[in-house]
């Protein structure tokens, strides 16, 4: 009986908050945009996942990775720019590029030798100095080939005494050279060991997947946690080598799943929260401009021709080439596709809000109206005596007056259905605005008489 009536109120109601959350969204936008939420987000969920913040750092300073960021003028530890979007692909790329070249340039020998580098200084001739940082490179080296091609016991036996003899040689860096052989050779030590029990390593039919075992070694003594989180994902590779198919290419693969699921359960979270701050900005909106559903409900139902304007301009935004809901924070997940920025400020979609619900004609907005405060001050927080709550303006003549908003509630049934009403208007904001836009479509769909002749099927 009341059928067409219903969904036209239906149809009005979806359009406002079609409209209502479209400003929501680039409220939000912008203040994640601000804020680096998705960015920072992102990076504490790698963090979680590499176990080792350094090694995070270290993947994030990888080219593959630091090429998605905008450059900034003066990089700082803190304005550092990160990534807020990372295709699994490069992830994968990028962690394996870290555990390969651990492997063959022996990070570990390197890093136990590091502290040398500050004894040098204690050698006054500038020959001797020259000299010994020779001989230290060419100890290093030996060290690398060592660890990544002729391993065995008695080469790392050799490593250890051409050390010793280094250290003989130089008598300032002895302390330095004493506190690094015991780190090397528990680094030898892993490696025997890990040849021992897995004797493909020394055979590997795939030089990458050898580089790759003798990365995960190195890594494990650079960061402890980490051999753990990579291992599962060279289970199972060895026997694609004999199909002819790449254990890497497989290795990889796992990562990139590994990257996929880490990132879905984020986003799940971060859908989560990003549509609780959408509530509480259309909440915010609602209250600003007085956006109340029920008042908007009430005034569909007793106009018609309120009604009857608001669908045409529904029907008019569907027929736009362009009509489709601008992506937004509270409707995509993180790291699942490449977020939309935007550069409308909060202003700005506050006044275009305000603008859209004006074209509509739709209810909204606080009326005010001047009051005489009987000599008292006008003060919008009234905390001193003689004062009353009232918004200070001036007329046109340029007086002072004071105004109050004049359609408040006057019961507390009127509050209830005032509150009520605009949180209703902030729960809608927060469904997102491709949610009512397919919503509309829909009713507007029922309502019509039929599909339009290009709609119907052929045949």
């Amino acid at each position: 009986m009341y059928l067409q009536e219903i969904l036209e109120v239906a149809i009005g109601l979806v359009f406002m908050w079609l409209i209502i959350s479209i400003a929501a969204m680039q409220t939000q936008e912008w203040i994640a945009g601000w804020f680096s939420w998705r960015a920072k987000d992102l990076e504490n969920a790698i963090q979680k996942m590499l176990t080792d913040d350094k090694l995070a750092e270290e993947l994030y300073n990888h080219p593959l990775i630091s090429s998605l960021t905008k450059k900034v003028k003066r990089e700082t530890k803190k304005n550092k720019p990160l990534p807020s979007y990372i295709p699994a692909n490069k992830f994968a790329l990028a962690l394996f590029d870290i555990v390969i070249k651990a492997g063959t340039e022996a990070s570990p020998i390197q890093k136990a030798f590091a502290n040398l580098n500050s004894q040098f200084e204690a050698i006054k001739n500038p020959e001797q100095r020259k000299l010994a940082e020779a001989d230290w490179k060419a100890l290093l080296e030996m060290a690398k080939r060592v660890a990544t091609i002729q391993l065995s016991a008695d080469a790392v036996d050799s490593v250890k005494a051409q050390a010793q003899a280094f250290a003989g040689k130089y008598p300032n860096l002895k302390p330095a050279v004493d506190l690094t052989l015991p780190q090397i050779d528990i680094y030898y030590q892993k490696l025997l060991t890990e040849q021992r029990n897995s004797p493909s390593i020394a055979q590997e039919k795939e030089l990458t997947l050898r580089q790759l075992r003798l990365g995960l070694l190195a890594m494990d003594c650079l960061y402890p946690k980490f051999k753990d989180t990579m291992r599962p994902l060279l289970t199972g590779v060895e026997e694609y080598i004999t199909e002819k198919e790449s254990a890497l290419a497989l290795a990889r693969a796992n990562a990139e799943k590994w990257f996929d699921d880490s990132m879905a359960r984020l986003s799940g979270w971060y859908k989560r929260n990003a549509q609780f701050m959408a509530f509480l900005i259309g909440s915010v909106l609602a209250l600003a401009l007085n956006v109340d559903s029920i008042n908007l409900t009430t005034s569909l139902w007793r106009e018609p021709t309120l009604r009857q304007a608001i669908i045409a301009q529904a029907n008019t935004y569907f027929q736009q080439p362009e009509a489709t809901p601008v992506p937004g924070i509270a409707n995509e997940g993180l790291a699942t596709s490449t977020p939309t920025p935007t550069t409308v400020t909060p202003s700005q979609a506050i006044a275009d809000l305000q603008q859209q619900l004006t074209v509509l004609n739709i209810p909204f907005g606080w009326d005010t109206a001047a009051f005489d405060t009987g000599g008292k001050g006008c003060y919008l927080v009234p905390f001193v005596e003689n004062t009353v709550w009232g918004i200070p303006t001036q007329d046109a003549a340029g007086v002072p007056i004071c105004k109050h908003i004049s359609n408040l509630p006057v019961d507390a049934t009127g509050w209830l259905a005032k509150i009520a009403g605009l949180l209703i208007t902030g729960a809608a904001a927060a469904q997102g605005a491709p949610f009512w836009f397919d919503v509309l479509k829909k009713l507007i769909n029922v309502r019509s008489t039929g599909p339009k002749p290009e709609e119907k099927a052929v045949g």
